[in-house]
């Protein structure tokens, strides 16, 4: 990045806090990118944490990764855990509407001006790199203001979200009391490897020696990869409750999700388990039944009704056909769709025609989503329309049920004018 002293002055408002991060490489914004110890340097992350006194040390934390299911997972632990009592913190990515969502405490996300003051705390840090240039990524920087901020609320437990892989991310840098894999499939093959031990690998390396892991259903390549390095750490391998998750709350729709669930309270069942709590299970369906799970199945009323989900893999976009089909989504359906580029389109194009009768392609961000007519080429049929806005307006035109899907950033985008639904 391109940093110079004088950019280090005190920031004064939450506009100059934007300005300030927005100067921070943010390889959410590329395509593709080198991931390798030199790009993301976890020991630069360690580095920079230890240079503003560790926060992540002073308090325990439960570390999710997953190709599909870890931030689901981490709303639904972030829940149980605040009605048992415990002050919260959550750290996930990317967010759906604003960047405050990333970095919660007891359900509420920071506001612009505790951001500004995080953000001041480690400018002293920051300075000291000026010299050498070692400066954190845009990632490193909003992870390293969470660990901060989670520290200053003295929070009980915090759950922190793998951004990518597991190996190199920098929330590898946790005091991890337990770790979660929720899932394991391709994506990210340019980054993380092209076979699914490949991925399995980076993504064991969130597994910390003796720490308990849980880990959902996976591929058995996968698997075998998981419990060989858990085997080699001594980490005890937990599997997720799936009987209590089967039939637990009406609201958590779907296989996809009732999985996340499963993970979910099994990480939860140890927490209880290790402070002394009992489960209390009317308490902890009363949670369940007050989630809020923005873009993840999530059902608006309305005419037409619309549902706007995330999904963005192979793996969660069938998940999310089975939700749709088990929780009696009306048909014929309308599907708003963005995808960006990278992933696996072919293969995610022959799915669609399961989800809607018509799919309207647009493209939620002008750097990172495929042409609109380019997917229509491919898909054979459809419509094209640049802006999510008005491809929204269109499908709400053709007055059928609408699903909204493919990309979190179109979820992000969409999800206001839909609930004006």
């Amino acid at each position: 990045m391109n940093y110079n002293a004088g950019r280090m002055r005190r920031l004064t408002d939450f506009r100059e806090f934007q300005q300030f991060l927005a100067s921070f490489t943010n390889y959410e914004k590329l395509p593709t990118f080198r991931y390798d110890a030199e790009t993301l340097g976890l020991e630069r992350m360690r580095r920079f944490a230890a240079d503003v006194g560790d926060p992540q040390d002073r308090y325990p934390s439960i570390h999710i990764a997953g190709t599909k299911g870890k931030g689901t997972t981490t709303l639904i632990l972030e829940s149980l855990l605040r009605a048992e009592g415990f002050r919260v913190g959550a750290y996930t990515s990317p967010h759906v509407e604003h960047m405050r969502e990333r970095i919660r405490v007891d359900g509420e996300s920071i506001t612009e001006a505790e951001l500004v003051d995080i953000a001041n705390e480690l400018l002293p840090a920051l300075e000291s790199r000026v010299d050498t240039g070692e400066f954190p990524t845009f990632f490193e920087l909003m992870t390293a203001m969470a660990m901060q901020y989670f520290a200053r609320r003295e929070v009980d437990y915090a759950i922190f979200e793998v951004g990518l892989g597991g190996r190199l991310d920098a929330t590898n840098i946790v005091s991890a009391r337990l770790t979660a894999i929720t899932s394991i499939g391709l994506e990210h093959t340019e980054q993380l490897g092209e076979s699914l031990a490949e991925i399995a690998a980076e993504k064991a390396g969130i597994i910390k020696p003796f720490v308990p892991v849980v880990v959902g259903e996976l591929p058995d390549e996968a698997r075998e990869i998981v419990e060989r390095v858990a085997r080699k750490k001594n980490a005890p391998v937990e599997s997720p409750v799936a009987h209590k998750a089967s039939s637990d709350v009406a609201c958590v729709r779907g296989p996809g999700l009732r999985a996340d669930l499963a993970i979910a309270l099994r990480l939860f069942e140890d927490v209880l388990s290790s402070t002394g709590h009992t489960l209390d299970s009317a308490r902890t369906r009363e949670a369940l039944e007050r989630l809020e799970l923005p873009a993840r199945v999530e059902i608006l009323d309305g005419e037409p009704p619309i549902c706007v989900d995330g999904a963005h893999t192979v793996e969660s976009i069938e998940a999310l056909d089975d939700a749709l089909d088990e929780s009696d989504f009306p048909r014929p359906r309308t599907l708003v769709f963005s995808l960006v580029a990278g992933k696996r389109r072919d293969e995610i194009l022959e799915i669609l025609p399961r989800l809607a009768d018509w799919v309207i392609f647009t493209r939620a961000d002008a750097t990172r989503s495929l042409p609109p007519e380019e997917l229509i080429e491919a898909y054979g049929s459809g419509e094209a329309i640049e802006d999510p806005q008005e491809a929204l307006a269109q499908a709400k035109r053709r007055g059928t049920a609408i699903v909204v899907s493919g990309s979190m950033y179109l979820a992000g985008c969409l999800r206001a004018p839909a609930l004006e639904n």
